[in-house]
């Protein structure tokens, strides 16, 4: 780490901290993730679930990887610099996001999504937090991908992933089978989120998380979601009896073909969720339909050291 400059610190939780750092070299800023886990070899950083997956996933809206270090029994994995989380966005900001705004984002985010799906990773973590931004939301790419699997690997998952008001219900009724849809599941509670700035779903456990999805899209039946009462079933749960006040009560902002999206988004049944390609072809993104493959990126001006390993 002695050919980085470290200037401030990002922001930091569990897993560690994160820095913005300059290349002293070449000047070039970047962030820097400290893991607060100890390693006992450079393999084992390149085995990291985050490492893994960006290793493999090179696209303009999915962050860049540009270094692992590994140095004193610590981890370093340096990213490309990005101005802020949409999450922090949006706090700071005085006014909401206009639906021009809105559709922006969520295009971006479904590119970098498909583009992650096609090539066998699902995310599992979605949330406005995960998603970096630069220049005002022009630039918006997925990142902490420490939680993404891959779609291929054996089940059961774990079913403690995606940040409460993201969760989709599967997840929440601990199905070990959950699959890509979780992720589609998310994108719906971020989008109506970024009409409101206010989550869709803000439970406070698994159960009220729950009952607020029931509250607000009305409560799954045998017929529209047999395998979620099977699930139910199994934990001896019951859903409340509520028909839901509707999505366009919650976003009166959203446009019909906004709230059609979402609402096919946060359909109890994953089948019904549309799938990334679906998404970018709804209505709600007329005139924005190609999805590109992925381009070059720029390339970075770090040159590795030999206990840490460049993504070219």
């Amino acid at each position: 780490m002695d050919k980085f400059w470290i200037t401030k610190q990002l922001g930091g939780g569990s897993f560690g901290t994160v820095f913005e750092a300059q290349h002293r070299p070449t000047g070039e800023v970047v962030a820097v993730k400290y893991l607060r886990e100890t390693f006992s070899s450079f393999e084992q950083c390149l085995s990291l679930p985050e490492v893994q997956s960006l290793s493999k996933l090179r696209h303009p809206n999915i962050v860049q990887l540009k270094d692992v270090i590994f140095e004193n029994d610590s981890a370093f994995l340096v990213f490309e610099y990005m101005q802020s989380s949409l999450l922090d966005l949006m706090m700071k900001r005085r006014t909401k996001f206009t639906e021009e705004e809105v559709r922006s984002i969520c295009f971006q985010m479904f590119q970098g999504l498909a583009y992650m799906h096609r090539n066998g990773y699902f995310h599992r973590d979605l949330k406005p937090a995960n998603v970096l931004v630069k220049d005002g939301a022009r630039v918006v790419k997925i990142a902490d991908l420490g939680s993404a699997k891959e779609i291929d690997s054996p089940p059961p998952y774990t079913d403690y992933v995606t940040t409460r008001p993201y969760r989709a219900p599967e997840v929440l009724l601990r199905s070990g089978l959950y699959g890509p849809k979780v992720d589609m599941w998310a994108m719906g509670a971020i989008i109506a989120e970024l009409f409101s700035f206010w989550p869709l779903f803000p439970g406070e456990s698994a159960d009220d998380q729950m009952f607020k999805i029931c509250s607000v899209i009305g409560s799954p039946t045998w017929e529209s979601w047999p395998e979620g009462q099977l699930l139910a079933q199994n934990l001896n749960y019951q859903f409340p009896k509520i028909g839901g006040v509707g999505l366009s009560a919650m976003i009166p902002s959203a446009s019909r073909s906004a709230i059609q999206l979402i609402s096919s988004l946060c359909s109890w049944d994953p089948s019904a969720r549309p799938t990334t390609a679906e998404a970018l072809r709804h209505p709600f993104f007329v005139g924005n339909y190609k999805i590109p493959r992925a381009i070059p990126l720029r390339q970075s001006n770090i040159l590795p050291a030999s206990n840490s390993l460049i993504f070219a």
